[in-house]
């Protein structure tokens, strides 16, 4: 009984995060979540990879970038891997994932949101997918296939837990089918 009242609290205080109007009358919300915090880190490996290997070359090479010091020259090439890590750990800050009982959300941003939703009724598939970097950090991703073409697929990718929150989307989907045909 006691699991209850912690469960309530900790789905409330992830809810705060989020920005408010996203959620109008009557909504449930049924799982509010992040990607992992792998995400910044899967997003940014290839600036990272590439400027290591950059580094390096610079390095054993002995030739620096033009007017700068060789040290510098090294430097400056991985501060621009950190600052590519920088800018995924912002957008990784403000991206929030909602399953309501009516439709799935993503919320990027905050002082102005960027809201795209699809109602669960118009999604006509869902599948996990992981990437070799997914897989390795125990993480997945989750493709929605709707019903309306202009619009390309939603994906909450890195999520943790990844099976389990699918089986939640699909049993919401399914009572959102149910309740439309009453």
């Amino acid at each position: 009984m006691s699991e209850a009242p912690s469960r309530v609290s900790e789905v409330a205080s992830r809810w705060t995060a989020v920005p408010g109007g996203v959620v109008d009358g009557g909504e449930i919300v049924i799982l509010a979540i992040k990607p992992s915090l792998w995400r910044p880190v899967v997003d940014s490996a290839a600036w990272i990879v590439t400027a290591l290997a950059f580094t390096t070359a610079l390095l054993i090479m002995g030739k620096p970038i033009p007017g700068l010091s060789l040290t510098t020259s090294a430097q400056l090439v991985l501060l621009v891997a950190l600052a590519r890590l920088a800018v995924a750990i912002l957008r990784w800050t403000t991206t929030w994932h909602l399953l309501t009982n009516r439709r799935i959300i993503d919320v990027h941003g905050v002082r102005a949101p960027i809201i795209r939703d699809c109602l669960l009724v118009r999604i006509r598939n869902t599948y996990l997918r992981s990437s070799i970097v997914e897989r390795a950090t125990a993480l997945g991703t989750i493709i929605f296939v709707s019903d309306e073409p202009e619009h390309s697929p939603h994906a909450w990718y890195s999520i943790a837990g990844a099976d389990e929150v699918h089986s939640k989307i699909r049993r919401a989907i399914e009572n959102a089918l149910d309740q439309s045909t009453v």
